[in-house]
């Protein structure tokens, strides 16, 4: 029942993001274990009702990548919208579904509503060592996702610098997760000033290719384009938070990571399962929530309420 990127009706919006990060990709790989637990902890938040529900967390197997593991999350967001959202939007909308496969170097994730049958987002990102000028830049691959000449000419590339504070906004700028001013001193690195990429001994980069799809006649390019900003302040405001968070996470086994990891997700369940106004939790309550909803309808009808 739920849409996929090869099933929506309209040509998504394709963006590549390429974010250098000053380590290995194995110890990228475990950190960012790290990264999503604590994010995904810092946005639950019970007196609001909103915030991540972890529904799974298993092991799985790709073909072409061996073995990772597969997760499910609800994000729920009912009481953080306007008031005049919410009076017309049923409960049954108000949350999103993202499902991902991490395969490292490999990974995906899929995030939509089963009742919005014309939206969905899809990121799909490789991990790879930064190719190197002799002048110490980094060469940036190309096409490493092997899009075909379609899709090439349809994306969008957008470089993420962590250390760049000049697109940060001044109301969310936080010293504490800035790279520019952190030193890692379990790690031996940072601060991260103009020109690191260059200066720092080992950068790998994470190439996230995302395709946003919006059917919905009237909103489709405000969405889209509302959701391509969005992503961008995302992965660079997390990737800031994962550098200077590197201390705590940096020297960690693999073992004591999914340990942290598995108490976090146990932690953000009980806090959704006990918040009021988050509307249906649960695995089993969304599914009875959505039957019989008519949301694909509400969305056209209502697109005159979103911001022009």
């Amino acid at each position: 029942p739920y849409p996929t990127i090869d099933t929506l009706p309209t040509m998504p919006r394709i963006i590549e993001y390429r974010i250098p990060f000053p380590c290995t990709c194995e110890e990228y790989k475990l950190g960012q274990i790290y990264m999503v637990a604590k994010l995904c902890s810092e946005m639950t938040d019970p007196k609001d009702g909103a915030g991540v529900e972890s529904i799974k967390n298993e092991p799985c197997t790709l073909p072409k990548y061996g073995e990772g593991m597969y997760t499910k999350k609800f994000y729920h967001f009912r009481s953080r919208l306007p008031g005049y959202v919410r009076a017309v939007t049923p409960k049954s909308a108000t949350f999103m579904q993202e499902e991902a496969w991490n395969c490292f170097p490999y990974a995906k994730t899929v995030i939509n509503h089963p009742s919005f049958t014309k939206f969905g987002i899809e990121i799909i990102t490789l991990h790879a060592p930064a190719k190197r000028a002799s002048d110490g830049k980094i060469i940036f691959e190309e096409n490493i996702h092997k899009l075909g000449d379609k899709e090439l000419k349809k994306r969008k590339v957008k470089d993420i610098d962590i250390g760049d504070n000049s697109d940060v906004p001044k109301d969310k700028y936080d010293k504490a997760t800035d790279p520019a001013e952190f030193r890692s001193e379990k790690a031996n690195k940072g601060p991260l000033k103009a020109g690191w990429q260059q200066k720092e001994e080992t950068v790998m980069v994470a190439y996230k290719l995302v395709t946003i799809s919006c059917g919905y006649f009237g909103i489709t390019d405000l969405v889209e384009g509302y959701l391509e900003n969005y992503e961008y302040g995302l992965f660079k405001n997390s990737h800031r938070s994962f550098f200077c968070w590197m201390d705590s996470w940096w020297g960690l086994t693999s073992v004591e990571i999914r340990a942290f990891e598995e108490r976090v997700n146990k932690e953000m369940t009980e806090r959704m399962q006990t918040a009021k106004n988050a509307g249906p939790v649960g695995e089993k309550a969304i599914g009875d929530a959505i039957k019989g909803s008519s949301v694909d309808d509400m969305a056209t009808s209502s697109r005159d309420l979103l911001p022009s």
